[in-house]
């Protein structure tokens, strides 16, 4: 605008209405902006097959990395033939790079959609705080499941059984290099003797190993059916089904429903004391992570953190909703201490248990029948850092321990005369942190509210500035130009006031 080429009035047509646009914008973008754009993203956070988060939700963005961790029983001879108290030593981690793939997506009408998790592990060895070829003694988990599963029958029967482990490759303890361990396997003489007995339970393989057929495998965790969010995002990422059923039938009641998330889809602009509930086919059971009402900045983004508590693993006796993950058979008086669940329902009867690592927040009952666990809640700890506006995981480490309880029998050679205790045999630790180019788009979404408020600030001032100046110069005749348009004025007032007079002297 150049006051020069306009006139008065122009110059009030453009700077009040200059001013009047930048007042009335920054009014809008202050207080209806936010809410605008809040519904935008939230419309645009469903799952769809165009969505941007599909991508990101059908292949994982971010490195996740797998630290597998083995327990080397250090003294399995002296506690054979002595009796003597068992040490255990952690060893680790092998640490393998994860890359996660959703595969056989079906959309549902009902706003579903099923897939099957593909997850590949990829050995890295420059991470790891050991090499494959370590070699790390553990208790044998087909004898020992095997020989508690006859632990009741009539000793005619048990002996015959003790005859047949002692013949076949049965054995309290084995020892084995990490690699074969954890995915490779190894030939069981045991497993490959039950496969050909026809009074033993159906076996698939005499290979072992804790991973076996798992790498690249898309079959082995199941087909699970998720809400899309589409028409409802309070429920975006909610569990529906896992292979076709919405319980898992290993545990009763609520202990046994499938309900949260897979972890890798959360809902999103959900209150920060509530807390996560996620579904790892590993761990058979959900697992709710509480509120801490910590809160850390991660790549810039504020979030906060959820983790297991002294509850999570408790069978009821801390909270009496949780009795339910006692086992059937193990109901009312015999349930496991707080702070392990008792895998058997999904382990095929195996006196497996679930817990948190080196049983952190369990009863002491776990720890104190062997030596080697010192529970750190920084090492140990499982958590989520969660961004709670968009839903969005910041910082993950899903840590937990899996131990096997031995126990004395006398009709059995390999645990005659041993004490009972909790074996650990591996803690599996997944973890994974934003990376700077998520956190980037991330960030540009979380600040367009506050991007467009205080453009908004800024339009208001600009737009007030306009105005005042306005009012000013109005109000001081300042205009540029004002002085000879006012003297024009007053020339014509006075050419009309003497003409006025010489009509009325005629």
């Amino acid at each position: 605008m150049c006051c020069r080429c306009c006139g008065v009035t122009q110059q009030k047509v453009w700077v009040f209405g200059l001013g009047t646009l930048f007042a009335a914008s920054g009014l809008f973008l202050v207080i209806w902006w936010p809410g605008i754009i809040d519904e935008m993203v939230m419309k645009a956070l469903p799952l769809t097959p165009t969505s941007k988060t599909f991508g990101k939700w059908e292949e994982l963005p971010i490195p996740v990395y797998m630290k597998m961790y083995l327990w080397n029983w250090t003294n399995a001879e002296e506690v054979k033939l002595h009796g003597v108290k068992p040490n255990f030593q952690q060893v680790g981690p092998y640490v393998y790079r994860e890359e996660r793939l959703k595969m056989d997506l079906q959309w549902h009408e009902n706003k579903t959609v099923t897939f099957k998790p593909r997850r590949t592990w990829f050995w890295e060895e420059q991470m790891s705080g050991g090499k494959q070829t370590d070699l790390i003694t553990v208790p044998h988990l087909p004898s020992i499941a095997a020989a508690v599963s006859m632990r009741d029958s009539p000793k005619p029967i048990k002996a015959g059984f003790n005859i047949a482990l002692n013949a076949n490759g049965g054995a309290l303890y084995v020892t084995h290099t990490a690699s074969e361990w954890l995915f490779d396997g190894f030939y069981d003489e045991f497993l490959h003797y039950a496969m050909n007995n026809p009074l033993a339970p159906s076996i698939e393989t005499d290979q072992f190993a804790w991973f076996l057929n798992r790498n690249n495998s898309e079959n082995f965790e199941g087909a699970f059916t998720v809400h899309t969010g589409v028409g409802a995002i309070k429920e975006m990422g909610e569990i529906k089904f896992w292979n076709g059923v919405n319980h898992t039938g290993w545990y009763e009641g609520e202990c046994g429903r499938l309900n949260g998330s897979t972890s890798d889809l959360f809902v999103p602009d959900e209150p920060k004391e509530k807390a996560l509930t996620i579904y790892i086919t590993d761990t058979c059971r959900i697992i709710n992570l509480e509120y801490s009402g910590q809160s850390y900045e991660i790549e810039g983004i504020q979030g906060w953190k959820y983790e297991v508590t002294p509850h999570t693993f408790d069978n009821g006796q801390r909270n009496g909703n949780m009795k339910c993950y006692c086992p059937v058979d193990r109901q009312p008086n015999d349930c496991p201490a707080s702070g392990a669940t008792a895998l058997g329902p999904c382990a095929n009867g195996a006196p497996m248990y679930l817990s948190a690592d080196h049983f952190m927040y369990a009863d002491e009952s776990y720890s104190s029948t062997v030596n080697g666990f010192q529970p750190e809640y920084e090492r140990h700890n499982f958590f989520i850092i969660m961004e709670r506006k968009l839903g969005v995981p910041l910082e993950v480490n899903a840590a937990i321990m899996v131990s096997l309880l031995i126990e004395e029998d006398e009709d059995i050679d390999i645990l005659k005369g041993i004490p009972s205790f909790y074996a650990p045999l591996f803690t599996s630790s997944s973890s994974a942190v934003i990376n700077k180019e998520l956190a980037a788009e991330l960030k540009l979404v979380l600040n367009l509210p506050s991007i467009g408020r205080y453009t908004g600030i800024g339009f208001l001032c600009l737009g007030c500035i306009l105005l005042a100046v306005g009012i000013f110069l109005t109000l001081k005749r300042k205009w540029y130009g004002q002085a000879a348009v006012d003297k024009l004025a007053l020339i014509n007032s006075d050419t009309q006031h003497t003409n006025d007079s010489i009509r009325a002297d005629q």
